[in-house]
Order: structure tokens, then sequence, then C-alpha cells
């Protein structure tokens, strides 16, 4: 290679030194006998053109262009070089080549220089495979967001409209030429556009991403939006736009709307029944207790009426769980009526009032300590009548259901009811506790005589979140199933502060 004093004399002493991954080359012309350029000889060349242009060999001073890269004649180099030369004007050119690596670009920077030019040559093939993986990615960005059903536009940091989809066009029923370079004052009305633009200096202050839902949040004002707004950055971190996603919610809110008014119509509707019951019920009940009280009655007629008190008791505990879930649910809970109660005596009762129903299986008090607090007893009999009950219907026959006081806690109670058999299902622990849902019967397992409306666990979540306490389960095939009832050994009872009578 030759030195690089025929490079400096082109450049001049006046210009930056030449980058070491850059390669330069001054070039001769060779013309023909008519005057027109030929080929070009190569006078001085850096180490970077020796490699790009000489060649197999690597040489290129003292050869010709063409010889040595002949793919500068289809890559567009040559006839760049010509033009220079002969119209004396530099030039700025991407030109290509191929290698065993694929295709490499070049940018070709062609100066004149006497009878001939100075070329410059800059590798472009890693910046250009950058740009066509950019514009894919930015294709493909443009295709995702012109076909999304979602409404997504972002403004400028004056709050003009520089990017819209199909979808932010149809929402305001505009063109999009319509509506680029406006902002929502100008579309909307300064009072139709207050909410939206109050959103979006927020988010432009905190500079954090937030979402709304409403009316007010997304483009128009006809329709619910979900909405998701942040700012766009540069690299300095400084703000220069601010970016939305709005996902129309209208026909989703409209059924949870219909939906709440269908529930709590469907709560109206129990609670007003369970009320107009409760009175003929009690004639009933009153009118079957008159009869049976008759010695005279026939035992015929004795029985039937017995039946007539019975399915009247049993339509009345449904009664009062239906009233007892209106409360839950409409009437901010359960109330109570607590009092100093002793536990011990409550599963006494409780206990003396399932065991008949149940001959097969008995049921074990076990009292750990002090078992007296301030609570309501009615609720507190409700709570375990259901889960003994329960434990006593899902136990093996023959095994018994063990019920625990623990009282070591000065400040509360904890009740256990354990019973064995299958365990509850995983799939149904979630809602166990939700209305209308009970505990499944196993495979083999007899129907009970009386289904109940699935409303027991509510209740009893009900009554035991009204004392200040909570519930918890656990259920599985090696241990079985305990229900733990944890109560404040002194209740508040609703509106009122702690007492012992009501």
């Amino acid at each position: 290679m030759s030195s690089g004093r025929g490079i400096s004399r082109c450049l001049g002493t006046g210009e930056e030194e030449v980058p070491s991954s850059e390669a330069v080359a001054v070039l001769r012309s060779v013309r023909s006998e008519v005057g027109g350029i030929v080929d070009f000889e190569c006078a001085s060349a850096n180490a970077q053109a020796e490699r790009w242009l000489g060649g197999e060999a690597g040489r290129l001073v003292h050869h010709r262009l063409l010889e040595g890269a002949p793919w500068s004649w289809d890559g567009g180099l040559f006839g760049a070089c010509v033009r220079v030369a002969t119209r004396r004007v530099p030039e700025v050119v991407r030109v290509s080549r191929q290698s065993t690596l694929g295709t490499v670009w070049l940018l070709a920077r062609v100066s004149p220089c006497d009878d001939g030019v100075v070329l410059f040559l800059e590798d472009l093939t890693e910046r250009m495979a950058a740009e066509e993986a950019l514009r894919r990615d930015h294709d493909l960005l443009h295709a995702v967001i012109e076909s999304a059903t979602d409404a997504i536009y972002v403004k400028d940091v004056s709050g003009r409209y520089i990017l819209i989809n199909p979808a932010t066009a149809n929402a305001f029923h505009r063109a999009p030429r319509d509506i680029l370079g406006r902002t929502d004052a100008e579309l909307l009305g300064h009072e139709r556009a207050a909410p939206t633009l109050a959103h979006d200096r927020e988010v432009m202050r905190s500079g954090q991403t937030a979402t709304y839902e409403g009316a007010e949040g997304g483009p128009g004002t006809d329709r619910i939006w979900h909405t998701t707004k942040g700012v766009l950055r540069r690299g300095d971190n400084t703000v220069y736009g601010l970016f939305a996603i709005c996902r129309d919610v209208t026909a989703r809110r409209r059924q949870e709307l219909e939906r709440e008014e269908e529930a709590r119509y469907q709560e109206r509707f129990i609670g007003v029944l369970g009320h107009d019951l409760g009175n003929p019920l009690a004639a009933v009940r009153l009118s079957s207790a008159a009869l049976l009280a008759r010695e005279s009655l026939p035992p015929e007629v004795r029985r039937v009426v017995a039946r007539i008190d019975g399915s009247a008791e049993r339509m009345a505990r449904l009664v009062k769980q239906l009233l007892d879930f209106t409360r839950a649910r409409m009437a901010g809970g359960i109330p109570l009526r607590p009092h100093e109660v002793c536990m011990v005596d409550v599963c006494h009762r409780i206990i003396a009032e399932l065991e008949p129903a149940h001959p097969e299986c008995s049921v074990r008090l076990e009292v750990d300590g002090e078992s007296r607090g301030v609570w309501d007893e009615e609720r507190l009999g409700q709570v375990l009548s259901n889960l003994v009950g329960n434990a006593l219907q899902h136990s093996p026959e023959g095994a018994a259901v063990r019920v625990r006081l623990a009282a070591k806690d000065p400040l509360f109670q904890r009740v256990e009811i354990h019973n064995g058999g299958a365990p509850i299902p995983e799939s149904l622990r979630a809602r166990l506790f939700s209305p209308f849902h009970g505990v499944p019967l196993e495979p083999g397992q007899p129907k009970p005589k009386h289904q109940g409306l699935g409303l027991g666990l509510y209740i009893v979540s009900q009554i035991v979140t009204a004392h200040g306490g909570w519930l918890d389960v656990a259920s599985s095939a090696e241990t079985g199933t305990c229900f733990s009832v944890t109560l404040p050994r002194v209740t508040r009872p609703l509106g009122g502060p702690p007492g012992k009578g009501a």
C-alpha cells in the first residue's frame, strides 16, 4: 500500500483526520482515446480501502478499480465516480456489494481531485440492518394500532392530536383529517372537554400512568371508556406527549347495572316474601299447638297435626334465613343483641337438640378454659346449630363429631367443630360462604330429608362477622373437616358501644 501523501495532498491541510474505520482512496481517471472515462487507477489508499476495493489479493494502489472491485460497476460506485470526475461536483451515495456473509452496504462520499476523485467509504451494514429492523417494528406496531378495536391516540404537550387509529376516529364520528392537529376543546367544546383535559393535566403533571373509567375519560362523550393514559418521553427524559388506550365498556357497564338492579329487586322480593310469610306461618303454628294441647284429639288426627306443626316449624326456619339474608345484604349486616353468655350452655343446648335427629353419630364436647363472653346468644345458637348439623350430616356412620371450646386467650373465644369423612372439594371452598351454595353430598351419601336454601353457611359467616370475629375452614382426606370460629370476648352491637344488655 502506498503512503498517505497522495490522500493528504487531495484532502488539503485543513481537513480532519480520516477515521480508522473509513476507507479512503485517491483515484485517477483512465480515459479512452476520445477522452471518455473507462476506469480509475488508484494512486493512494489506506488499509481499509485496500481490503474493500483490492479484490482477493487486497492490492489496490497502481491497480484499476474495475479490476479489483468489479462490483463497483453494478453497485453504482463506478458511475458516481465518473459523474464527480466529469462534473466536478461532490456526491454522496449508498452503494452495495455482495459478500459471503450477504449484502454489504457502504456510504460513498466522492469529491473531485485533480484528474480524478477522492473516495471515502463507510460501512453502513449494521446501521442499515438496525434501520430495517426498526422499520419492520414500526410497520408491525402501525398494523397493530390500525387494526385494534380499542381507541389509541397520541397528543402533543399542547393537547393536539398527532396520532389516532380508526377506532378513535369512529369514537369522534369524524374523519381522521378533521381530528389531527386539533384539541379536545376544538372538537367537543370547552365544557364537554373539561373532564378529559383535567385527566390529561393530572397525568402530565405527575408523569405517572393512570387509569380512568367513565364517559369523560376517552374520545367523544357518548360512551363509557376504560382509559389508560401515560406520558411519552425522549431519551433525555423530557416529556413530549401523552398517549391513551381507551376500551369501550359501555355494554359491560350497562349489563353490570342491570344485574345489580336485578339483584336488588330479587333481594327486596325475598325480604318482602319472608316478612309476609311470617304471619300466616305463626297462625298455622298457633293453631296446631292449640289442637295438640287437646287431650281428646284422636291419635290419627294428632299425627296429622304434628306433621303440620313440624312442617310449619321448618318453613319458619327457612323464612328466618330469608330475612337474615335480606338484612345481611340490604341493611348493612345482621343486627345483634349482645349480653353475657356462657358458651358451654349454648353448646349443650344445641347438641341436645341435634343428637336425636342423628342417632348414628355422637357429639363430644371439649372445654378448655373459661367460655364466657358478651355475645348474642340466639345468633350463636344459629351458628352452632348450622355447623354442628353440617358436621353430623357429613360424618361417617358411627363416627363422633368433636366440638372444642378453646378459651386460653383472655381476649378471644375459639370454637372448633370437627368431623371425619371426605374433604370439601377444593373447587367449592372459594364460594363456600356465598349465598345459595351448600356443601355437596358425597357419592353414596343419603340425601337429607329436608334440603335447605344454601344460605346456612352464608348466614353463619355474616353472624360471625357482625360479632367482629372470623371463620376458618380446613379440610383434607387425612384429618377430616374443621370449621373454626374466633370471636372477640366482648362484642359491640351495631351502632352502639359495648354492653351486657340490649
